[in-house]
């Protein structure tokens, strides 16, 4: 009778900490249920305030952005936080030699560019 006992009760624990663990288990899927709302609205909230970020700096001109010290180009970095300023931009050193370059020309080496301090 005594293994009986034994099998019986190991049973019983086993319920138990079944029992517990879905107990566990509903609760986090509860938790994550009542969560998602609140991070779907944050997300909506978040792209809203991008996209009237982006349209208010589409709707300047290039003197504009210029003045901001911003290209067109930069925009959805800058409005998305992933820009970083003067990392890439690159312009054209003064021409040596009284020989100015021309606007859409090949006639700059790589040498003759400076990145944007």
């Amino acid at each position: 009778m005594n293994k009986m006992t034994s099998i019986q009760e190991i049973e019983a624990q086993a319920r138990q900490m079944r029992a517990e663990q879905f107990g566990r288990t509903m609760s986090a899927i509860a938790r994550l249920a009542l969560a998602a709302p609140r991070k779907i609205g944050a997300a909506l909230r978040t792209w809203s305030t991008q996209r009237q970020a982006y349209d208010e700096l589409m709707a300047l001109d290039d003197r504009q952005l210029r003045d901001m010290g911003l290209a067109r180009s930069e925009i959805p970095a800058v409005v998305a936080g992933t820009f970083a300023p003067d990392s890439f931009r690159v312009e054209a050193l003064p021409a040596v030699d009284g020989a100015a370059a021309g606007a859409n020309t090949n006639e700059r080496k790589p040498a003759d560019l400076r990145r944007v301090a």
